[in-house]
């Protein structure tokens, strides 16, 4: 080969793989971009469904702790209710003991 058919094989050899590179790197950062694109959707999906079953826990937690703070005070009422009617049994006989004795100290009082 002659120095100049050379040179011009040479610069099309060089042209070619510029050419091939820069349509190489073009892909490449594209690909890049678009799969970073699709990280930050799948992130935004995942996120939203994270808050969506955060949220729903946090429901469910509210449900579950007034249905057992309802069950717990309805027990202490249970549980109270004896007592409660004892005090009331009480404070029944109390009173009519205390009209008893009014009724016998008037009785004294004015004779009859």
């Amino acid at each position: 080969m002659t120095h100049v058919v050379q040179g011009m094989v040479i610069g099309l050899a060089v042209l070619t793989c510029c050419g091939i590179s820069s349509g190489l790197a073009y892909a490449a950062s594209t690909s890049k971009v678009d799969f970073a694109t699709k990280q930050v959707e799948s992130g935004t999906k995942q996120t939203n469904q994270g808050i969506e079953q955060m949220a729903k826990s946090i429901g469910n937690t509210v449900v579950e702790g007034a249905k057992m703070t309802s069950e717990k005070i309805q027990g202490a009422g249970k549980e109270a209710q004896p007592q409660v009617e004892n005090a009331w049994k009480e404070m029944k006989d109390g009173a009519e003991s205390a009209r008893a004795g009014v009724k016998n100290f008037f009785k004294k009082l004015f004779g009859r």
